[in-house]
């Protein structure tokens, strides 16, 4: 008689306006159910009341996404006055990670447990200093950072034709953003009062001309909760700045979904305007994309992430990669375009079919 697969369980947490993640793989139930495993899903408003849907597999593989609601609520909330992506956004996720993990574990203690990814891990990473300064230390080249105060010692800088970024420690979705070049600084800050201002909204963060405002710069470097990198100069095509957005999980290359945006715009983000274009890879060396998966496969096993969208920029001389950004809360593409969910899901089913994949019994899950 030939025996009974052992299923696993596939539960996913996140919340119901979460369209670009959450939601992506909630919409793969059926398929997953198709699979060797079982589907439960569950909202992060549940989840911290404990009431976790009864799983009855021995082993669960949980995927955090990104918990809005909390997060517009206690963290990012209109009340807050402080600068966007300081430190205090770093503490607070923190604690939220600590305590998520902590029901996960008192509620699935003999479970084995797979976390994509740790929600503590997810929350260390939120410091981007720390995530350029642990990929250096691992010979992956990121844009060298600078620590200038002053601003007539960035006015030399400047003069010698560097070009600069000011971002927050612990921002995303190129919010908080400073760009500055000779006779050109750009910031979606605001600026009243000699008081730098934050929106209180994901979108809406247009840039504005702040060329020569010595007091903004002044109050932004006086700002403990930002760091500055060297601007690359980005490869272009017809007129557009491009950059590539790569999707790892489990140190595979899953996707790489090339941006654009005009020249003149300082980002590719596509909440600054800019837009995937898939066609870009056609008329990209083979060998350059080989590199950029490469190196994106390097920095996933440097920082021990399983799942991550990376940002990677090739100068304009076709020579270096640069990672800019490492996104532990990746948007997914849109299923026409690449159904990512559906292809991490296969991806795992190979994995658990080979018995490669690590659980931890839920008893033993650190706290960080």
């Amino acid at each position: 008689m030939k025996k009974k697969e052992k299923r696993t369980t596939i539960l996913v947490i996140g919340d119901e306006g979460d369209f670009d993640t959450y939601r992506k793989f909630e919409k793969e139930g059926r398929f997953i159910l198709k699979t060797h495993f079982d589907f439960k899903n569950i909202h992060y408003k549940d989840l911290l009341k404990r009431n976790i849907p009864e799983i009855g597999t021995e082993k669960v593989i949980i995927f955090f996404f990104f918990p809005f609601i909390y997060w517009n609520k206690n963290i990012e909330h209109p009340r807050y006055r402080g600068i966007y992506g300081n430190h205090t956004f770093y503490r607070k996720f923190n604690r939220f990670a600590r305590m998520i993990v902590k029901i996960i574990k008192d509620s699935l203690p003999e479970k084995d447990i797979l976390l994509v990814n740790n929600p503590m891990t997810s929350s260390f990473y939120r410091d981007k200093v720390t995530v350029m300064k642990t990929l250096s230390k691992a010979g992956i080249v990121v844009p060298p950072l600078f620590k200038v105060k002053r601003v007539r010692d960035i006015k030399k800088l400047l003069k010698k034709g560097h070009k600069f970024f000011i971002k927050p420690r612990c921002g995303s979705m190129g919010k908080g953003i400073t760009f500055l070049q000779l006779g050109n600084w750009q910031s979606n800050f605001s600026f009243k009062n000699n008081r730098i201002i934050s929106r209180k909204s994901d979108y809406g963060w247009k840039f504005r001309d702040m060329t020569g405002n010595s007091r903004f710069l002044r109050a932004l470097l006086h700002s403990k909760d930002v760091f500055m990198e060297e601007a690359i100069e980005p490869l272009s095509i017809k007129d557009e700045r491009v950059d590539f957005r790569v999707y790892g999980f489990l140190n595979k290359v899953m996707y790489v979904y090339p941006r654009r945006n005009s020249i003149d715009s300082v980002t590719t983000n596509i909440s600054q305007g800019g837009y995937g274009d898939p066609g870009i890879l056609e008329i990209i060396p083979e060998k350059l994309q080989e590199k950029v998966k490469k190196i994106v496969k390097k920095a996933m096993k440097t920082l021990d992430i399983k799942f991550a969208g990376i940002d990677v920029i090739v100068d304009s001389s076709l020579q270096n990669l640069y990672i800019v950004d490492v996104n532990m809360f990746p948007g997914l593409p849109k299923r026409k375009t690449f159904n990512l969910a559906r292809e991490v899901i296969k991806d795992l089913k190979r994995h658990d079919g080979k018995g490669t994949l690590r659980y931890t019994r839920g008893k033993d899950i650190s706290l960080g």
